[in-house]
């Protein structure tokens, strides 16, 4: 049976309601999907950090953050597209046998979106809360200094999963390559770190264990080992940290942190490449145009991998050493990218 009701579609299958249709606003488009989509539930949830890192999502990766949302509802929120996650999460959490309540996906269309009262009362009652790929320039543009970043500091505090892909990716970390300027390549990056395309915004989410960390993806994919030198370079030479540290993310690939600090790979099957960096940078660069830095540390995971993020010390990785010399990388292995 077919029925509209307040501008939504609803589908009546067996007793279940599941509202499928968008609900249009000025600033964002609301698709709830689920058995209760429009009652909200609360339950006790496990912190994690889901860091994947574009292209096909890593189904395994998404269990995990169901799992933790633990029958919960699940926020996804966007910038671009519309309701592409809901059914998938939904029935990959119920075929995981850890069914979730709804999955929510908010399609943020303007800064006042952040301001609303509907979406700061879902991400309030979320139990987990996602960031789909498009422009992390508008993410930041739109969440930035408003109370939806309050709201998202809040439930992290509080211990929800929480994660990104590509774009929503890179606004995972303490500090944010946001491309306002568009994208920036690897070797116009090691040219010249102040160039246009250059531009980062600090102090975003504030999640446990990305401290002093800038995040990227698509990273072999798109060799983009260059810019991340770049990037970890403007951190140091721009005096935000004495530590610059950095977590780069293959395509088809997650690195899934837990609360206690203890992180591992996960990747979707039949990807390749699949393999997570995280690059330590503590010498100021000896010159900015062309770029030199010495002594780049780097850890390479592969699938099932494991790293301490308390410390990055106690992994199972591989580990070398880069530098750039004018503009140029070169490594302790001969490939930037390990073995």
């Amino acid at each position: 049976m077919k029925k509209w009701i307040a501008g939504w579609l609803v589908i009546v299958l067996w007793g279940s309601t599941v509202v499928t249709a968008g609900a249009a606003r000025s600033s964002y488009t609301y698709y709830p999907y689920g058995s209760e989509a429009d009652a909200d539930v609360t339950t006790q949830t496990t912190y994690g950090v889901n860091l994947m890192g574009g292209s096909t999502d890593v189904d395994e990766a998404m269990r995990w953050m169901a799992e933790k949302a633990n029958g919960g509802d699940f926020v996804v929120l966007r910038t671009s597209g519309s309701d592409g996650y809901n059914q998938y999460l939904y029935d990959l959490a119920a075929d995981n046998q850890s069914p979730l309540n709804s999955v929510e996906t908010i399609l943020l269309k303007n800064r006042n979106a952040s301001y609303d009262s509907f979406v700061l009362n879902k991400v309030k009652n979320a139990e987990a809360v996602f960031f789909a790929g498009g422009d992390q320039f508008l993410y930041v543009d739109y969440i930035e200094g408003t109370p939806l970043e309050d709201a998202l500091n809040s439930r992290i505090q509080k211990g929800i999963p929480i994660g990104g892909t590509s774009a929503g990716l890179a606004i995972q970390g303490y500090f944010v390559y946001d491309a306002a300027n568009g994208t920036v390549y690897s070797d116009e990056a090691l040219a010249d770190p102040y160039n246009r395309y250059m531009t980062f915004s600090r102090n975003f989410l504030e999640n446990r264990y990305l401290d002093h960390t800038i995040t990227d993806s698509h990273f072999e994919q798109r060799d983009r080992m260059g810019r991340l030198v770049g990037f970890l370079s403007r951190n140091l030479l721009d005096g935000w940290t004495t530590e610059a540290k950095g977590i780069a993310v293959n395509e088809q690939t997650a690195l899934l942190v837990e609360a206690d600090g203890s992180a591992r790979v996960a990747v979707q099957p039949g990807g390749t490449n699949q393999s997570v960096y995280l690059a330590k940078a503590s010498s100021q660069p000896g010159q900015v145009s062309p770029l030199s830095i010495s002594n780049i540390d780097v850890i390479k995971l592969n699938n099932g991998d494991t790293i301490d993020m308390t410390n990055w010390t106690n992994h199972s990785g591989f580990s070398y050493v880069l530098d750039a010399v004018n503009g140029v990388l070169s490594s302790s292995t001969g490939s930037v990218y390990g073995n």
